[in-house]
């Protein structure tokens, strides 16, 4: 074992390991980033914009983290050394997110528990 840090573990998302960094997304939308090497923190405990809880878990995708909250709502951060907001991407206002996306060839595939979405870039 490297490290061990039960500070930095989230309770039900899952951490992300993106470009070498070491993300986790605690349940009340609060955001750390940590070197995976060593388990110090290069950010830590930075607040996403309120809303509802976290169950769902981080992905990544073109420099970018996405968080999908409870509410249907992705926060979208920066990827990186320093933690940089970008926006939201809100689903329908029915929508109540519990269960993580999956990424298949180029598509991502969201399920709530009203719909599921497909989601994929044209061209």
């Amino acid at each position: 074992m490297a490290w061990c840090n039960w500070e930095a573990a989230p309770y039900n998302p899952s951490t992300l390991l993106y470009d070498g960094q070491l993300y986790s997304l605690l349940d009340r939308g609060w955001l750390r980033a940590l070197d995976p090497g060593s388990g110090t923190f290069i950010y830590e405990r930075k607040r996403l914009p309120p809303g509802a809880g976290y169950t769902v878990s981080p992905w990544a995708y073109n420099g970018r983290i996405f968080c999908l909250n409870e509410d249907g709502e992705t926060r979208v951060i920066q990827a990186g050394r320093e933690f940089k907001y970008l926006h939201t991407n809100k689903l329908a206002e029915d929508d109540m997110a519990m269960a993580s996306p999956a990424i298949a060839g180029d598509r991502l595939l969201i399920r709530t528990a009203a719909r599921i979405y497909c989601i994929r870039k044209d061209g």
